[in-house]
């Protein structure tokens, strides 16, 4: 008898036990169960983040940038994981931080209003997915500010200022916004004037102080992501930004390294500031090293 009521009060306890489990499992809800068989990635940023270039012949494209070599990896990650996966790129060609949070960015874009509002949507309608998240925004505040083959160190002041404090209140809405499993990297950003180093003595002046510049710039970027606890992809060190030295061949010629990489890694040798094919994917490859 003893044993017997031993047995009946297992038996109980064990009953409580899985009904315990299965209500737990119904309080998750089909977010969770979505968690472990889908991951979602979104792009938001400037033209970088929508992958434009221009083209050789003319024209331009958009959709072909880093954010699609980043989509393409974690594809391939998901469908080995045996996951779905979904890619949505909100980046827009001339965003500056003031029209990603106010609206008004000049290329024509698939969401209605500010890129900020879009985000912000997107994010709530996938709180409780497994999602990554990729932002680049502040080029277009500073890249006005060398025209004429002079730097306008004024225009660059304001630019970084701006880009600085833009960035802390787009990261707030987006943190504010985000579920226990979206996870963010920012992301630095090369020197395109270097290749001013190409057109002479005086582009070499130019191009020799834009890298304090960029330096300046990227440290308010960088700033803002650590403030908000989000990790840099580190572009501006993949590039070279910072290295004058060593000197290495470029068509015959000895440049340093840095102005070569730009000369290599984007279509400034058409006076595109663009990344080309090759400059994307090594952005793309400092982005993943974050993930």
């Amino acid at each position: 008898m003893r044993i017997s009521a031993v047995s009946r009060r297992l038996r109980a306890a064990t009953g409580v036990a899985v009904l315990g489990a299965a209500l737990l499992g119904l309080a998750a809800g089909p977010a969770s169960a979505n968690e472990a068989k889908h991951t979602y990635y979104l792009a938001l940023g400037d033209s970088l983040a929508a992958g434009y270039q221009t083209l050789p012949g003319g024209g331009n494209e958009v959709g072909h940038g880093y954010a699609q070599d980043i989509a393409r990896t974690l594809e391939q990650r998901a469908t080995a994981a045996g996951r779905d996966f979904s890619f949505t790129d909100l980046g827009c060609p001339g965003e500056t931080t003031a029209s990603m949070l106010n609206g008004g960015c000049p290329y024509p874009h698939t969401f209605q209003g500010a890129q900020i509002d879009a985000a912000v949507s997107y994010l709530k309608a996938h709180h409780g997915d497994d999602l990554v998240v990729t932002l680049d925004i502040g080029a277009n505040n500073v890249d006005g500010c060398a025209e004429g083959g002079s730097l306008n160190a004024g225009c660059a002041a304001t630019g970084i200022a701006t880009a600085g404090r833009d960035l802390g209140t787009i990261l707030n809405r987006l943190k504010a916004a985000a579920g226990p499993h979206t996870r963010f990297v920012g992301m630095n950003l090369y020197d395109p004037f270097l290749a001013a180093w190409m057109t002479g003595d005086q582009g070499k002046v130019l191009a020799t102080v834009s890298v304090p510049l960029a330096d300046t710039l990227n440290a308010a970027l960088e700033f803002q992501d650590w403030a908000h606890g989000v990790p840099t992809a580190d572009v501006a060190g993949a590039f070279s930004t910072n290295s004058f030295l060593p000197l290495v061949d470029l068509s015959g010629q000895q440049v340093p390294l840095n102005v070569a990489r730009i000369m290599e890694w984007t279509n400034m040798s058409r006076g595109d500031i663009h990344a080309n094919d090759t400059g994307y994917q090594v952005m793309a490859d400092a982005f993943l090293a974050k993930f």
